[in-house]
């Protein structure tokens, strides 16, 4: 049999839709890179449908403080010269790298994007940036009826009057951006296909901030006003954190969220939602029948209303699967003692199953983690009655606060050892590399 010679360089006879798609998965450097190995592939990386500017395309945090103007604007110039120089249709457009500032090319880099039909945009500048010298939104933006995924940090939002929507919107990601304050009442009735919203630290908003958003499947956010739902019938994905107690109407709204299933928030809000969680309406109750993943963030046990907030919610979500339990960094100032026999409160408000029904509590639960533990005998607590109480467990995941003493950490794990399991197939890690860094 004779072997069959070949000369011939199969990756470049690949038909062209190939080509780009390996090229895609490069670093835009990488992909440029390529024009070098022959004539074929000279202009190949001019036609990819995907230009990502990223940390591995520059980070001028890394350059010192006197040359972060120029080398700002060299970043700016480069990524306008790929721009001018791509020939073919962009899907995909991204600028996310660390510590950029907005100069007089960031309009022209969106002007002359929005011509090549862009479906995915994001844009993010440096949070450092003065309110006031946040980078105006170029109204080309505005008419890019074609969006699809948008993403934007540290830059002003103001629509035009002649904006008529973005009909195909379905993902849009806002953070540090200056908002108009008709923003909930005129931006998105006209983002009708809307599926996932994030706010983080938005400013502008006044008036009325209840959401209407029929196709809306998860909503995350974070900041200090009192957002509420109006018409979300298909929210299922929930992500809450005020940096304030929000108000009576925030937390009565969530009553009306039929379909949702998880449920991320912060203790400080419980403290509303207890009031609710412990004479809960038959529609309140019926949400929190429904979550299957319910994750508390900033949990200090200090016997105080947060805490019963706490296994409030717990106690009256009996049909999670996984639940999660961040300790907030200021739990150094409760109870950090070593752990002992000593009963906490939590212990107790758990044992005195302060909310109506604790007997099927965590009968489905299969997952459950501790996130910046701080080795506390509370802690201690509520591991002792996860593993007591969850008969399907099959997952128990600590990660302990960053450089919290070796000792500490094994004093705390083998007090978790000893406790009792319902379940045999319960494994339990602990994240040793974590606690060292």
């Amino acid at each position: 049999m004779k072997r069959c010679k070949s000369s011939a360089d199969r990756i470049t006879d690949l038909p062209a839709h190939v080509l780009n798609h390996i090229l895609v998965f490069l670093p835009i450097k990488d992909a440029g890179k390529t024009s070098v190995l022959s004539r074929k592939w000279r202009r190949r990386w001019r036609s990819i449908p995907q230009l990502v500017f990223d940390k591995e395309f520059a980070n001028i945090l890394d350059e010192p403080t006197s040359d972060r103007k120029v080398m700002n604007k060299q970043v700016m110039l480069n990524i306008l010269q790929c721009l001018l120089l791509h020939d073919g249709h962009i899907a995909k457009f991204e600028i996310s790298i660390l510590g950029l500032d907005p100069c007089q090319e960031s309009g022209l880099i969106i002007l002359h994007l929005f011509n090549k039909g862009v479906q995915d945009f994001t844009l993010e500048f440096d949070e450092s940036e003065a309110e006031e010298e946040r980078y105006q939104m170029h109204s080309s933006l505005f008419s890019a009826l074609h969006l699809k995924s948008l993403q934007l940090q540290s830059v002003k939002f103001a629509p035009p009057t002649w904006f008529v929507g973005f009909s195909k919107l379905t993902h849009l990601e806002l953070a540090e951006v200056i908002l108009p304050d008709d923003f909930f009442e005129n931006f998105l009735p006209k983002c009708p296909m809307l599926e996932r919203l994030k706010l983080a630290f938005c400013n502008g908003l006044a008036g009325d901030l209840g959401i209407v958003a029929p196709f809306l499947k998860s909503f995350s956010y974070m900041g200090f006003l009192d957002i509420y739902f109006k018409s979300t019938p298909l929210l299922s994905d929930l992500s809450l954190h005020y940096g304030r107690i929000p108000d009576m109407a925030s937390a009565s709204s969530l009553a009306s969220l039929s379909r949702l299933q998880r449920f991320h928030v912060n203790c400080q809000s419980l403290q509303k939602l207890a009031g609710i969680g412990t004479n809960a309406p038959t529609r309140f109750r019926t949400l929190l029948h429904r979550l299957n993943f319910l994750c508390i963030d900033d949990v200090i046990f200090d016997g105080s209303k947060r805490e019963r907030a706490f296994v409030c919610m717990i106690m009256s979500s009996p049909n999670l699967r996984s639940l999660t339990v961040g300790v907030g960094d200021w739990q150094s100032q409760f109870g950090v003692e070593p752990i002992n026999n000593k009963v906490s409160s939590l212990w107790r408000l758990l044992e005195a199953e302060v909310c109506p029904g604790p007997s099927d509590c965590l009968q489905h639960l299969r997952e459950f983690r501790i996130e910046h533990s701080h080795g506390t005998h509370a802690e201690l607590d509520l591991m002792r009655f996860v593993l007591a109480t969850a008969p399907l467990l099959r997952s128990i995941y600590v990660r302990p606060r960053c450089g919290l003493r070796t000792e500490k950490n094994t004093k705390f794990m083998k007090e978790v050892l000893r406790c009792k399991r319902v379940s045999k197939e319960a494994e339990i890690t602990y994240d040793w590399d974590y606690a060292m860094d």
